[in-house]
Parts: structure tokens; C-alpha cells; sequence
């Protein structure tokens, strides 16, 4: 801090330190020093939660030269006698503090907001005035609201940072002003919704499905009471599930979108019959079908296999919760083994070459749950490979050229997923 002091004293005149403060700047002279915040708060806030920034570090204030806009550091500064302290400080939201804009001590001082009466201070903290050290930085690490911003007329704060005017007896310094947000009460915090959201969530966590509101009412009493409720019943009656919401077709489309966007997980579940199992993703949708010894998709069936496999998955709804759980890339790699026997002769029943359209059809969350199903598992024959550009261990041996690889691949027509191999044969093709 010392230097850092030295320096402001080398850009302008010396002022001894037991002079009378400086007269008021005219707003329209920029000065030559400004404190700014060094990165954006995180939002949004609660009271009682610390304050950090976007990086959910610290806040760093930097002492920055206006006419280079950088930051004064150690390399540009020489030895000095003093220590300059920040406060920090609460402001009106509606102050207009535009990166360009120059504003004076009495224009801050009017934008500066005082705890309600009979009210905790409205910033509590440990590092409420905190010192500049050497190379130009403050940190803010312990600061919290006690109060939210919603009975001002703004409804919105900032945070402002000042020299103190103690510590400090050169040309002023323009203070550090935050962008404006609200503070809400911590209780909201229990509250908010999730960005995103998981398979267990509950229901409200989706947007504009309020807690305890009548959509979650609605919902719950048909036994819809989490995320994977909800996106299975759109897998099983899309219409049932939108009529039992109730929104407008915008708002359904911005909740449908916000569930979607969940992880899928790593699990898959097994409906099993006597001749045919299916196999679910976690929110209902048919991944595959074993028939016999033979794995493909609901695409890849005749007519009557199709049928059989639907009327299954329509009892595998009825008792979910008695289907058996499944490790996703285990499973991936049983059905890729049914995917990829080659037999000597074509089957004639079973299954039809691959088609175009999906086995998979509720939305983008399913390339990576596809990504997961296909991840690469130690065996001794085959290996699968993902739309994924992640590059992956492998435990195993890649085969050798005769090998088909199956790939989940987005359809340009339709925009839905399908398993393509590396040859354009078909599901049951003999290979070469």
C-alpha cells in the first residue's frame, strides 16, 4: 500500500498530509484514479449469504489509472509512507454509474442507502473497510446484506466502494460502483430453481411451476411430484401432462424446455417378459428390445414385434417402480452386443434393417444420456464409439478391420437421434 500511495503522489501535486481536504471536483474533469470492481457480483443474492464475485472468489477492488485504464501495480510504483482504506458501501440501484461517466462526493454520498429503521446495519461483515495493499488490491472477503431491496423505490442496490477520507488526503479518487440487483430474503433461496434441474428435483424447481401453487397441486395429486414424474408422463401422454398444467403454449414450452435440460443419468431400467425385454431410458422412452438373443431398436422391428414391445412398455408404465435398474454403459454394452452379431445368415424375422428415424424422440437432453449409453466398456470384441469429442480411456482392444462401429447420430430431417454404423450395411448385414 505504501507504494501504491507514492504513486498517486507522483501523478499529481504532493498534498501534505495534514492539509484541509481538497475542494469538490467539477463533475465534467475526470480524475486520474478510480477504484473498480475487478469482476461482476455472483447472482443472485440473499441476504445473509456472503457476497462473492462471478467466479464465486472473493470481490477484488482495483485502484486503476484513467488515462491507460490498467490497474496500478507493484512494477510501476515507488517506496511510500501511508495506507489507504476502502469502506464499503451501500447505494441506490437507480444511480447511473455508466463506465463513462464521471460523478462527484456529493452526487455519491445522496445515492447512499441507510438501514431501515430499527433495523441490523444494512451490510455486516468483517472486511467492511478493508487496506489496498501493494500492488493496488483490495479483497472483500466476509461482507452480507441483513436487509432485501424490495422496500426502497428502485428495489435494487448497488455496491459502492469509497477511499476513506481518514486514510487518504491526495486528489480524490472516484469511487467503485457494482452493477444493480435485488436481495431477497434467504428463505427464497430455498425456493429458487435450478439451473439445471436433476431427475429427483421437485416439480417446482421447474420454471413457472410455483411451490405449493395449484400447477403443483394439479401435478402432485396425479402422482407427479419430481422431474422424472413429469418428463415421463410427457414420454407416456404429452397431451394428459399439458392439460393437468394448464399454462399457455409459451409457458409450457419455456417449463418442457427447462426439464429437458436435465442430465439423464447413468442408469437405464429393464421391463422383462418371457421372449422379449425392453429397455427404458429414466424417463420412460424405449431405448431397446431383446428378442431372443437379438437386441435392436423399436424401429428396427416388424410390424407385430413393434406391437408386442409397445403393449409391454404400457405395463412396464403401469409398474415402474418394480422394473429393474440397470448401470447405463452395462447395459449399452449388452445391447450393442445384440446390435453388432453379425450371423452368417440374415434373420428373417426379427428385425428389419436400421431405419432413419430415432429410437429416441423427447429432445437435445438425450445426447448426452446417448453419450453416456455409448461410453466405451471393457470387452474382448467390439468397442462403441460416441458423438462425443471427449477423448476417452479404453480398456480395450480395438478390433480389427471388420469391425462395425455404431454411432448415435443426430438426423438433419427430423432432428431426433438414430444408431448409425461405420458401413452403410444394414442392422443384420453380413460382413465381409
Amino acid at each position: 500500500m505504501k507504494k501504491v500511495s507514492s504513486k498517486i503522489n507522483y501523478m499529481h501535486v504532493i498534498v501534505p498530509s495534514k492539509s484541509l481536504p481538497l475542494p469538490i471536483q467539477q463533475v465534467d474533469v475526470p480524475p486520474r484514479l478510480k477504484l473498480s470492481f475487478a469482476k461482476k457480483l455472483m447472482l443472485p443474492i440473499f441476504t445473509n449469504n456472503k457476497l462473492v464475485d462471478a467466479a464465486k472468489n472473493a470481490i477484488e477492488i482495483w485502484l486503476i489509472d484513467t488515462r491507460t485504464n490498467h490497474r496500478i501495480t507493484e512494477t510501476n510504483t515507488n517506496q511510500g509512507s501511508s495506507t489507504m482504506k476502502l469502506e464499503v458501501l451501500v447505494l441506490d440501484g437507480d444511480f447511473r454509474c455508466e463506465d463513462d461517466m464521471v460523478w462527484t462526493n456529493d452526487q455519491f454520498n445522496a445515492a447512499i442507502v441507510k438501514a431501515r429503521e430499527g433495523r441490523r446495519p444494512l451490510l455486516v461483515g468483517s472486511t467492511l473497510n478493508v487496506a489496498m495493499n501493494n500492488q493496488g488490491v483490495a479483497v472483500i472477503e466476509d461482507v452480507a446484506f441483513t436487509d432485501n431491496s424490495s422496500w426502497i423505490r428502485s428495489r435494487r442496490f448497488r455496491i459502492g466502494v469509497r477511499v476513506m477520507a481518514t486514510s487518504y488526503y491526495g486528489p480524490r479518487i472516484q469511487e467503485a460502483l457494482s452493477e444493480s440487483f435485488t436481495v431477497k430474503d434467504h428463505r427464497g433461496e430455498l425456493y429458487k430453481k435450478h439451473y439445471p434441474p436433476t431427475l429427483t428435483d421437485n416439480i417446482w424447481r421447474l420454471k413457472n411451476i410455483g411451490k405449493d401453487g395449484p400447477i403443483d397441486k394439479r401435478l402432485e395429486s396425479e402422482g407427479i411430484k419430481n422431474v422424472q414424474d413429469f418428463l415421463k408422463l410427457h414420454t407416456i401422454d404429452p397431451d394428459k401432462l399439458q392439460n393437468l398444467v394448464g399454462m399457455s403454449d409459451r409457458q409450457w414450452r419455456t417449463t418442457l424446455n427447462h426439464a429437458k435440460t436435465c442430465s439423464m443419468g447413468g442408469k437405464c431400467y429393464v421391463f422383462k417378459s418371457e421372449g422379449c425385454d425392453v429397455i427404458f431410458s429414466p424417463i420412460g422412452e424405449i431405448l431397446a428390445a431383446r428378442i431372443g438373443d437379438q437386441t435392436c431398436s423399436l424401429q428396427q422391428l416388424h410390424q407385430e414385434h413393434k406391437a408386442q414391445v409397445n403393449q409391454l412398455a404400457s405395463m412396464a408404465y403401469e409398474q415402474w417402480d418394480q422394473l429393474e435398474e440397470v448401470v447405463a454403459n452395462e447395459m449399452a454394452l449388452a445391447a450393442y452386443e445384440g446390435l453388432t452379431s453379425f450371423p452368417e445368415e440374415k434373420p428373417s424375422s426379427s428385425c428389419t434393417p436400421a431405419s432413419n428415424e430415432s429410437m429416441i424422440s423427447s429432445g437435445s437432453q438425450n445426447a448426452e444420456y446417448l453419450n453416456k449409453m455409448g461410453s466405451r466398456t471393457a470387452t474382448s470384441g467390439v468397442a462403441m464409439v460416441t458423438n462425443s469429442n471427449n477423448s476417452l480411456d479404453s480398456a480395450l482392444a480395438i478390433p480389427t478391420s471388420d469391425a462395425i462401429y455404431w454411432i448415435p447420430s443426430l438426423a438433419v430431417d427430423d432432428d431426433r437421434f438414430t444408431w448409425n454404423n461405420s458401413t452403410n450395411l444394414g442392422c443384420w448385414d453380413q460382413v465381409d
